[in-house]
């Protein structure tokens, strides 16, 4: 457990330093508790002073017993470990290239990532292969928190939409399309009046925490919008309220921010900024 302490104490030089004397301590005499060892630690290491053995101990539970003890294998396994224990929101911008990130630190948290190899130029195979398969698993986890964003906000639509057709005498349930076949261009089936008859209502549902508030549309999506016409809406969910905060855009509203094929060239998706609604 780490005792609830914040993570820029056990994301850094002092806690690492500390943990791994401690660790060393811990081999040398087997059967010793880690507060024996964090004694013995104060009591005849000349750099104790400059640990945190509060957070060394609180990152004794995290990593690995396995992990080597020894130089850029034990910050490379540290870091892995830690960054993908905690998740960071700054751990994304690994994605963008080693250099790039680099710069976006602070001093504390760039002296372990020298200490893992990432200024060494040209890199070493051994640190590309490290470096790959780490933001490799962070893409994987940031691919999955937009996933069940976006599943929390076409929950969102679906029970909103649940209320709608309730309120307006309407004896039918909402469908989640997108969940049996998201290949449709639409996410909810849902329905509504239309000159005394119940007709469809294709409602493709968007997530966004950007800043400015953004969302995507795919060439899939805008293909089936434009075909439906008055019949699909999109639903775009302001994830960064709570509760979350709707806006809703018609086919129309949408059409003036979709590009034009040129020549041989086909656009794929558009970002669109939500702003105020178009009058």
């Amino acid at each position: 457990m780490t005792g609830g302490l914040p993570f820029e104490r056990l994301f850094s030089l002092p806690a690492f330093e500390g943990m791994r004397t401690v660790r060393s301590h811990l081999v040398q005499q087997p059967g010793i508790s880690v507060a024996e060892a964090i004694s013995i630690v104060q009591a005849v290491e000349i750099d104790a002073l400059g640990f945190d053995l509060v957070a060394s101990a609180a990152l004794l539970d995290i990593i690995p017993a396995s992990l080597s003890n020894e130089g850029v294998p034990f910050y490379r396994g540290c870091i892995r470990q830690v960054l993908l224990t905690f998740q960071p929101s700054w751990a994304r911008t690994m994605l963008q290239g080693r250099t790039r990130f680099y710069a976006t630190l602070e001093r504390d948290e760039q002296s372990l990532f020298r200490q893992a190899g990432i200024l060494d130029d040209p890199p070493g195979d051994d640190f590309v292969e490290w470096w790959d398969a780490l933001t490799g698993e962070l893409r994987l986890i940031v691919d999955m928190r937009k996933f069940l964003q976006g599943r929390r906000a076409e929950r969102l639509t679906l029970a909103l939409e649940e209320q709608r057709l309730a309120k307006d005498g309407i004896d039918e349930k909402p469908r989640w399309v997108g969940l049996d076949d998201n290949t449709k261009g639409y996410d909810v089936l849902s329905f509504e009046w239309a000159e005394g008859n119940v007709v469809n209502k294709l409602i493709e549902v968007k997530s966004t925490i950007a800043s400015p508030l953004r969302y995507r549309v795919t060439r899939n999506e805008w293909e089936q919008a434009n075909r439906s016409g008055i019949a699909y809406v999109f639903h775009v969910w302001d994830m960064t309220q709570d509760p979350p905060i709707l806006h809703m855009r018609t086919v129309e509203q949408v059409r003036p921010h979709i590009p034009v094929d040129q020549d041989k060239g086909k656009w794929k998706d558009v970002e669109i900024p939500v702003g105020p609604p178009p009058a």
